[in-house]
């Protein structure tokens, strides 16, 4: 009866040992912050976890301004008196009028739907994640690159481990292409100089 009593103390004293080792970082929770389910949570959470981004990004813009400016001058010398005077110096009379008008508008859309997979690079202190990718395409001897960064909630992963772009905070989303496609869009050496002198 004692050895059971002996035994029945120890397991409090361990419990209780084991009870005040509370982990800082997450009081009150019977898991530990770093505890992940193997079945469950397939989800990226620490840094070098990979997660798929889902990009579909689409932008309209437009501007117009117009100007309307008018300007008229009239001026007139009255004669002088007397009759001879009035020969030698005939009245004058001056008028100037000017008118500008001019009206502009300029409008932009672009759409880019992309699939691209990032690494965690950073956990932040209030847990939130820095991501960043980059995917390269190449078709036809064109080269296509695909660079994203940006912060991410965990709780906006999907259970799939993607991310809509939408929910990605500070986005910076750049594509560059190289190859002969690009080569012919760019202006050449001889009309830059006449636009930068002209």
């Amino acid at each position: 009866m004692k050895a059971l009593s002996s035994c029945v103390a120890t397991l409090l004293l361990a419990g209780v040992a084991g009870a005040q080792a509370v982990d800082p970082n997450n009081p009150g929770s019977l898991w530990p912050t770093h505890y992940i389910n193997p079945m469950m949570d397939r989800t990226a959470r620490a840094e070098g976890d990979v997660v798929t981004i889902l990009i579909s990004e689409s932008t309209i813009a437009s501007f117009a301004a117009s100007t309307k400016a008018s300007k008229s001058d009239d001026n007139a010398i009255t004669r002088a008196v007397g009759p001879l005077i009035d020969k030698l110096i005939p009245a004058l009379s001056t008028a100037a009028s000017s008118t500008v008008d001019g009206k502009g508008n300029t409008s932009q859309s672009g759409r880019l739907v992309a699939r691209m997979t990032g690494i965690v690079k950073q956990v932040l202190p209030n847990g939130q994640l820095v991501l960043e990718g980059t995917r390269s395409v190449q078709v036809n001897k064109q080269v296509q690159t695909f660079r994203l960064t940006g912060v991410v909630r965990r709780d906006d992963i999907r259970s799939d481990n993607t991310v809509l772009s939408e929910h990605i905070a500070e986005a910076s989303i750049t594509v560059d292409g190289k190859g002969m496609i690009s080569d012919r869009q760019q202006r050449g050496i001889l009309t830059r100089i006449l636009d930068w002198l002209f």
